[in-house]
């Protein structure tokens, strides 16, 4: 029987209109508690009854948790007649964790030699694939994405815009500000988060110390004022010995589908020692005081970026030159947070615009990707004229109003210069109130690849990956996207 996908979007408003709590009425610091589950595995039918059974757990006591599913999964539900899976899951939060999972090439492997353009077309056409099958399954666009095992890869984040999926949520160090959530290519991020992503094993003694160790992390999260705790596991893992993917898809290997084995499971009496282990900790999360559950598609309105939320003025023009002329990074203007880029671009507005020593008392933001590229030779020094530098910002901001991406260089007076060193040089002039006459040239380096990791073999070590794979390019990519990097602050209670 086929369920009519109008009925899962009833259940979904229902379930959000029934258990998201209004935070904003407490006086006291909240800690939001995310479970998310990988609901991965389509070869072993009984992971279907695990995910069924999980998701009930959540349903019997009036909460929700995040479900990222693998397209193929939901077609196989389907076609495997398991509609009271379906509900099960639908009763809870759905999000997406790529079309395929591990059968190669996954989006680290098909993305890893393509520019910025090539790997965001190459994203939207394969996982696009999968996204299709989950809304057609589940009647909902999902909450978030996160990628399957280590397979991370920046232009995934401008896929996620054209699929108007505002949340990334997984566990992987390829991005990390701080061990907090942040926002990166425009796109609120939950990566890394330090001693805050959290599990418990199996036994008696692993889930008593799960539990103390949940409450001195509440503690610490309530004195700093609120944050967030992540919690994930796979549905599988609560009743096999192996992974699925392990089993069929390591190293590279990419066996025929009439290949694929079943991976070995639980004995019925392990199976339920997980399923009660977890439940346990389950219960002393949802009965702990000052903790809220949250799901992906409610951590956007804890997390609000206010940039935008009102035009750049004067003030903080100055602030932003003074941060860049101290180091090129975010921007803290005390109400709300700008990227590096968003500095840049509002910088190179307020050159642009500036006439005659009379100065815009206000100018506009707009979201822009870091650079697809950077040029192969670049000014590495000299004086130069204003006016060049003031027509240099207006092609900027031309370029970014056109493309929603900041150029690979700054053209001053027919020269390329790499744009760390184009807004160190603005920065100065404006801190100085430098507007005429020649202005030399500021040399700056863009601290926030600092939060992006260098291409290095852990980064690569997911069991699904060939011997020896890495990606390099890719992760120069990534660090180019720092321009949009800025913490993600935390919603204040009233």
């Amino acid at each position: 029987m086929k369920i009519h996908p109008f009925l899962f979007s009833a259940v979904i408003l229902l379930s959000s209109i029934l258990w998201i709590l209004p935070s904003s009425c407490s006086e006291n610091p909240v800690v939001y508690v995310a479970f998310w589950f990988d609901t991965e595995d389509y070869i072993l039918p009984q992971a279907d009854d695990a995910a069924k059974r999980l998701a009930e757990m959540f349903a019997e006591r009036n909460v929700q948790a995040t479900f990222k599913i693998v397209g193929e999964k939901a077609r196989v539900l389907e076609e495997r007649g398991r509609d009271d899976v379906i509900l099960a899951l639908a009763k809870n939060d759905i999000a997406y964790h790529a079309t395929n999972h591990s059968i190669h090439p996954t989006p680290a492997e098909y993305s890893r030699d393509l520019d910025w353009h090539e790997g965001v077309r190459e994203f939207i056409r394969r996982e696009g694939i999968g996204l299709k099958t989950l809304q057609q399954v589940f009647g909902v666009n999902a909450s978030c994405y996160g990628q399957a095992g280590g397979s991370w890869t920046p232009q995934s984040y401008a896929a996620l815009h054209k699929f108007q999926i505002p949340l990334y949520l997984d566990a992987t160090p390829h991005v990390n500000l701080d061990d907090r959530p942040f926002w990166f290519c425009g796109i609120l991020t939950i990566l890394e988060l330090g001693d805050c992503v959290m599990r418990t094993g199996w036994t008696n003694d692993e889930v008593k110390q799960a539990c103390a160790e949940f409450d001195r992390v509440h503690q610490k999260l309530t004195r700093e004022g609120g944050g967030i705790i992540s919690i994930y596991y796979h549905p599988c893992e609560f009743i096999h010995e192996e992974f699925w993917d392990g089993v069929n898809f390591s190293r590279g290997a990419n066996p025929p589908r009439s290949e694929w084995k079943l991976p070995p499971m639980k004995s019925s009496q392990e199976q339920e020692q997980a399923f009660n282990a977890f439940e346990t900790y389950l219960d002393h999360i949802v009965k702990h005081p000052g903790v809220q559950l949250v799901t992906a598609r409610e951590i956007p309105s804890l997390y609000p970026d206010r940039a935008y939320t009102r035009p750049i003025t004067q003030n903080d023009i100055r602030t932003i030159a003074r941060t860049f002329q101290d180091q090129l990074s975010y921007i803290d203007l005390g109400d709300r947070i700008l990227s590096a880029g968003e500095g840049l671009y509002a910088l190179s507005q307020f050159v642009a615009k500036s006439k005659n020593g009379s100065h815009p008392a206000e100018v506009s933001l707009k979201f822009a990707y870091g650079p697809a590229s950077q040029p192969l030779r670049i000014a590495s020094e000299g004086s130069f004229r204003w006016e060049a530098i003031q027509q240099a910002a207006q092609d900027l901001v031309d370029a970014v109003d056109d493309a929603e991406q900041l150029p690979s260089a700054a053209w001053v007076d027919g020269r390329p210069w790499r744009l760390e060193d184009f807004a160190k040089t603005l920065a100065y002039a404006v801190a100085d109130e430098s507007y005429s006459g020649d202005i030399t040239m500021q040399q700056g380096e863009l601290r926030t690849m600092d939060y992006v990791a260098d291409n290095a073999p852990d980064l690569w070590g997911w069991v699904i990956f060939p011997e020896g794979f890495d990606a390099p390019r890719m992760m120069e990519i990534a660090k180019r996207q720092a321009w949009t990097i800025k913490p993600a602050r935390l919603r204040l209670s009233n």
